[in-house]
């Protein structure tokens, strides 16, 4: 369900999962995992991530979820510091540009592995969601550090509370995305260009451009990791959230009760 191929100098890495929304399974993170340490073969020279069909990702497969719940001890923080996590860190200390080119929408970890990359293209259909709030929980494995890195407190305050989805015009003018384009065909095309671009680039000076870059802007990255986990941990045992995804899964309007 993750896709590895290379043309020239650049990895593209895609996620097959179109059917459910390249929705993640323990399956696909460790596939993820693999393929970026694939991708740091020394003939990588950049990296591309995108999805299959009609989105980029809508982050954690739920279902995959349910026989925790039913047992009563969901342990999103384990979840998230032993298998999301270290996605995100992979792709930070990747020696060599990761560009997201998002097809589609990219909502919870799908938006979370967007941020997450060095930059963004999108298709005139792209969308990021912080889905996070409709089934209870926060931002994780970063995301809330990196929305407010990307695009300040106030939008991220906006985006993380109410749910809704940031377009791919808008996300260009709040400098989130680098470039919007037609339609997935052209714009993997312009990923791939960019990236071939930036593999022709002095390997040793990007890899100490991502390191300063993300030092001076990643002051205090862990220790807001360490407290999303926490958080995760914590609503994860709520009854909110249960009935939020109950709700998602009933296909039915969710009844919160503070709990």
């Amino acid at each position: 369900m993750i896709g590895y191929r290379t043309l020239g100098p650049v990895a593209i890495i895609q996620f097959q999962r179109p059917s459910a929304l390249n929705a993640f399974t323990k399956g696909m993170r460790e596939g993820l995992g693999a393929a970026l340490r694939q991708a740091e073969d020394p003939s990588v020279g950049a990296v591309v991530l995108t999805g299959e069909g009609r989105a980029f990702s809508v982050g954690q497969d739920v279902q995959e979820l349910q026989e925790a719940y039913r047992e009563g001890a969901p342990q999103l923080g384990r979840l998230i510091d032993e298998e999301w996590g270290p996605i995100v860190r992979a792709m930070r200390a990747l020696p060599k540009p990761v560009i997201a080119a998002v097809n589609g929408v990219a909502a919870g970890g799908g938006l979370t592995l967007a941020l997450a990359a060095d930059m963004r293209l999108a298709a005139a259909g792209g969308s990021f969601l912080a889905a996070f709030v409709n089934v209870g929980l926060v931002p994780d494995s970063g995301a809330a550090h990196m929305l407010v890195r990307h695009l300040g407190l106030s939008k991220a305050l906006e985006l993380a509370l109410t749910g809704e989805a940031l377009r791919a015009e808008p996300a260009l003018a709040a400098g989130l995305v680098a470039s919007v384009h037609p339609d997935a065909e052209s714009l993997l095309e312009a990923a791939i260009e960019r990236a071939r671009r930036l593999a022709a680039a002095p390997p040793l000076a990007v890899r100490a451009i991502k390191d300063v870059l993300y030092r001076a802007a990643d002051a205090d990255f862990e220790s807001v990791l360490d407290l999303e986990v926490r958080l995760q941990d914590r609503l994860g045992r709520t009854a909110d959230h249960r009935e939020a995804l109950a709700a998602f899964l009933e296909k039915r309007t969710p009844s919160f009760e503070g709990r």
